[in-house]
């Protein structure tokens, strides 16, 4: 028997001993949902967890197994599970009433919040998820410009809404020259018509970037850009999004920030940290406290001509949505600034830095090579050897390995690893590292296996 195939062998039986109850969960969900999941970031092999609760940075299953949480529900929860301060403010506004159907007082606070905190915040439009932010940022634009194509990244996420679930992670045979990559659809179900409007260009290419644009400016409404890519693992290169910034201003295109993710870095998202101010920011996944939300900011000389609801007549643009501007979620919104000060940001910071190198020390006592960086509460393992820098890069990393790591932590008490929260503890750093220790000794004769070249 391989390696490989030993270990998993040897992982699945722990994982099927400590989570019986889950596979009975599991079952009972594959009869009635594709998959048994929802969520294909929760869904993993051979079965996942069934979680019962949460407390801090701890999370349960539902066969009583504890573990130290380094997911926080894709980055959402950056103050941690049930923060007392986050559910008093949400346990009054219930008293008060859910969808109330009416504008109120906590989302003019909020949105007053957001607009003092985020460099680009003029004007705040709130939606009920973030892929609903983006797709209304693109709409805003094209309708501000008068012109349909917008361009993305390719390896960019943002969202799953057809304009933009294009090139996210296409197979390397269909992705075309790295300097002028193809558009390509991420699923099925997108029609040719959208691809026609959606521009792939390479991340950190600045040159590459000043051709596309300069040869699509008469069409191009906007172009949207993660400042980091894929959870802060790929940062932006030095002055390269100086120059998206630079040649956007110069042919009246549209810039939109996808802060989505990358919102969790500082008080004012990665704009702040590298000091580039976009037209346009999408927001969701952390303000919301936990609860669902989305919201964009920008420009009011873009924002309010374009949304503004005049007394007769119609706006040039209406986004329904029952749930905008949720009160609960508002609330929770307003609760969760009063927590993220500057000190929480320089608290995770810290933190990161020191797992970052912890993580360092372990794969170069066991003689693995691979780079280990991050960003703010950010942090990862690329199983490559030189740092990422943009989505052909990404795809140089030895396949599997994560998946076995992650299935390991898991049997040793760790869910995920990557995101760290305000209410993570020293604790919770040593059990991380010592999992992660016990981990890699067990899947080193894998990776001798399957990528060799690792190996020192």
């Amino acid at each position: 028997m391989s390696a490989e195939k030993e270990f998993v062998k040897s992982e699945e039986q722990k994982w099927q001993r400590m989570n019986p109850r889950s596979r009975e969960l599991y079952e009972r969900a594959c009869r009635v949902i594709p998959s048994g999941s929802t969520r294909r970031s929760t869904f993993y092999r051979p079965y996942p967890a069934y979680f019962a609760r949460g407390e801090g940075s701890r999370v349960w299953d539902v066969d009583g197994n504890e573990r130290v949480d380094n997911f926080f529900n894709a980055a959402v929860l950056i103050c941690g599970h049930n923060h007392p301060t986050i559910m008093k403010a949400v346990e009054e506004q219930l008293a008060c009433g859910t969808a109330l159907g009416g504008p109120t007082e906590v989302q003019v606070q909020l949105a007053e919040i957001l607009v003092e905190r985020w460099p680009s915040a003029e004007m705040v439009r709130f939606t009920s998820t973030g892929s609903e932010a983006i797709l209304q940022a693109c709409r805003v634009a094209r309708s501000y410009t008068g012109k349909d194509k917008i361009a993305k990244f390719e390896g960019s996420y943002h969202g799953c809404w057809d304009a933009v679930d294009i090139s996210v992670a296409p197979p390397l045979e269909k992705a075309g020259p790295p300097m002028n990559p193809n558009s390509v659809r991420q699923h099925e179900g997108i029609p040719e018509g959208v691809l026609r409007n959606t521009i792939t260009m390479p991340y950190n290419n600045a040159e590459a970037v000043r051709e596309t644009v300069r040869r699509h400016a008469d069409e191009l409404a906007a172009v949207i850009v993660e400042p980091a890519v894929g959870f802060c693992s790929v940062l932006p290169r030095e002055g390269f999004l100086e120059e998206v910034r630079e040649v956007t201003e110069r042919y009246g295109i549209v810039l939109i920030f996808d802060e989505i993710v990358s919102q969790g870095v500082s008080c004012g998202g990665a704009q702040e940290l590298f000091g580039v101010t976009p037209d346009i920011t999408t927001l969701g996944k952390l303000i919301g406290g936990g609860f669902p939300f989305g919201a964009f900011v920008g420009k009011e000389e873009i924002m309010e001509p374009v949304l503004r609801m005049p007394e007769t007549g119609r706006p040039r643009l209406s986004f329904s949505g029952t749930y905008n501007a949720f009160p609960v979620t508002m609330a929770a919104g307003i609760a969760i600034h009063e927590l993220l000060t500057p000190e929480a940001y320089g608290r995770m910071d810290k933190l990161s830095l020191e797992i970052q190198a912890g993580l360092r020390g372990m794969l170069g006592d066991l003689n693995i090579e691979t780079h280990v960086g991050g960003l703010g509460r950010y942090y990862h393992v690329s199983w490559t050897k030189e740092a990422l820098v943009d989505y052909r890069s990404r795809m140089t990393a030895a396949p599997r390995i994560p998946n076995h790591l992650q299935l390991a932590m898991l049997n040793r008490g760790i869910y995920k690893l990557g995101i760290l929260c305000t209410v993570t503890t020293g604790e919770d750093m040593e059990k991380i590292l010592e999992a992660f220790e016990e981990s890699l000794t067990a899947l080193k004769p894998v990776i001798r296996e399957v990528a060799p070249h690792l190996i020192s």
